[in-house]
């Protein structure tokens, strides 16, 4: 299991996480992760963790009372959101860019899951803020498209 997260100034740390993602190892991953990418975010932007929108999918462990509480007591704001959000959701247009730039970037498989995860993370990090700005961007647009097709699939 992967996680990560973007934001306007650049992707944040991109994280294997090991093991399956239960309520208790997505809060760890908020705790440790989230957090040293917030950290890098604040000081790119000089912004506090309260200036930020938190934005997640409606996953049972995203919207558990521990988590929720966690989130509220580090001062996030957290956006609602619909269940199974796919065209709304812009990290998931980061990793279908980080699969084509691997495809692209390499002639063979990796030779183990050492170099696998030393590929993904060399290639994680060259995607730009502009690139996660065009993303984030396009999220006004995809909302009316939702909107218009009532809650239905955009194909973005």
């Amino acid at each position: 299991m992967v996680w990560s997260c973007i934001s306007w100034y650049g992707p944040g740390y991109i994280v294997d996480v090991g093991k399956c993602m239960t309520m208790d190892v997505y809060l760890e991953v908020l705790q440790d992760d989230l957090m040293k990418s917030l950290a890098w975010y604040m000081e790119e932007s000089g912004k506090s963790t309260n200036q930020f929108i938190f934005v997640q999918a409606n996953d049972p462990k995203h919207t558990a009372k521990v988590v929720s509480k966690w989130l509220n007591e580090q001062e996030f704001h957290v956006m609602k959101w619909p269940p199974q959000p796919p065209d709304l959701n812009p990290i998931e247009n980061m990793w279908q860019l980080l699969k084509r730039r691997l495809f692209r970037n390499y002639d063979c498989p990796p030779c183990g899951i050492h170099e696998l995860w030393d590929r993904i993370g060399h290639t994680w990090y060259q995607i730009t803020a502009e690139e996660c700005q065009k993303f984030i961007k396009s999220m006004p647009e995809r909302c009316r498209a939702v909107i218009e097709v009532d809650g239905l699939y955009i194909g973005y």
